[in-house]
């Protein structure tokens, strides 16, 4: 049964697996299998017969009582737990968690150089290297609330986390910030109805974190609006956010670096991580998290647990062969 979790917002949905698998997951290690002769390290890539192998994955009757369990929301997130994965190998978790989000959409490669799917989020050994800017899933600590891709062309619109190894340390604890919410709070004050005028008009440098780029000695930086209202949302408001990355953008871009910008995104910055209502809770082992990657911003509690690991795969909409950016397969 579906529960709501009494927070102010944004609401999200937990929920226990409410279906069996069966034969269901072999069959689906199989088909994945016959379009893969190599798993790219058990984190699976772009398949250039993608919609043909979507329409395959969801004629599997358990992965269309999942995709249904997803449907039945209104909320912009929704956890799912005992998934039933816990007992499978690397590869067989991974070929189901690549099924799962191939069904929901489109999955895109992390980044440049592995172009894996499935990206493990957990600390690294040389995550203290000073030379590099560190992405989020390569350390222990906490994450600032942000929205993945913030830095590509086209940022997903959906992604999944899979609990492999919650954090035995009692940190770890998964947030998510609804925008509207970030808006209202923004819009209660003028210097905040300022700060999103400016941040809805001015394309702002995002700079694309070192293990995503092309090479380690080429700076990158995306230039984007932080809110905007896309037509496939209804004119709805989304973001694309992520505070390190604009720092860094703007460093890398002085002519950009102005103090109204730099004002503005303090401002914003103090909203989202200081004032606005949050989703907070750790997901136990074996839990499937969905999240709206554009209407909703996620981060992490601080944890110090290195074991802690979790599996990201990001969803577009749209197949990647239509896709423009480095996160997809068409050329930028």
């Amino acid at each position: 049964m579906l529960a709501m979790l009494n927070h102010p917002q944004p609401a999200v949905v937990v929920a226990a697996r409410d279906f069996a698998w069966g034969d269901d997951l072999a069959a689906i290690v199989a088909l994945v299998a016959r379009y893969f002769s190599d798993f790219n390290g058990n984190g699976f890539y772009p398949h250039p017969h993608e919609v043909r192998l979507q329409q395959e994955l969801q004629a599997v009757p358990a992965l269309g009582k999942l995709v249904r369990m997803i449907g039945r929301r209104d909320a912009r997130g929704m956890a799912i737990t005992n998934l039933g994965l816990a007992g499978l190998d690397e590869a067989r978790r991974n070929a189901v968690l690549y099924a799962i989000a191939l069904c929901l959409g489109f999955p895109t490669s992390t980044d440049q150089r592995t172009k894996r799917v499935a990206w493990d989020v957990r600390a690294r050994p040389d995550s203290g290297q000073q030379s590099r800017f560190v992405t989020f899933s390569e350390r222990v600590g906490g994450a600032d609330m942000h929205t993945d891709s913030s830095f590509y062309p086209m940022p997903e619109e959906q992604f999944l986390l899979y609990v492999v190894a919650a954090a035995r340390c009692g940190g770890g604890e998964s947030l998510l910030i609804d925008v509207d919410d970030i808006y209202r709070a923004l819009h209660a004050s003028d210097a905040g109805r300022a700060a999103y005028a400016l941040l809805s008009a001015t394309p702002l440098p995002f700079r694309v974190p070192s293990v995503y780029a092309a090479n380690d000695d080429q700076i990158e930086v995306q230039l984007a609006t932080v809110f905007h209202r896309p037509a496939q949302f209804d004119s709805g408001l989304a973001m694309r956010w992520r505070y390190d990355s604009i720092l860094k953008g703007l460093t890398a871009r002085p002519d950009l670096d102005t103090a109204p910008v730099r004002a503005a995104v303090e401002l914003l910055n103090e909203v989202i991580e200081l004032r606005a209502p949050r989703f907070k809770r750790q997901l136990p082992d074996d839990t499937l998290l969905w999240a709206d990657n554009q209407r909703t911003l996620h981060g992490r509690a601080k944890y110090t647990d290195p074991q802690r690991h979790l599996i990201r795969i990001r969803i577009s909409d749209a197949p990647n062969a239509e896709r423009i950016g480095p996160s997809g397969i068409a050329a930028d």
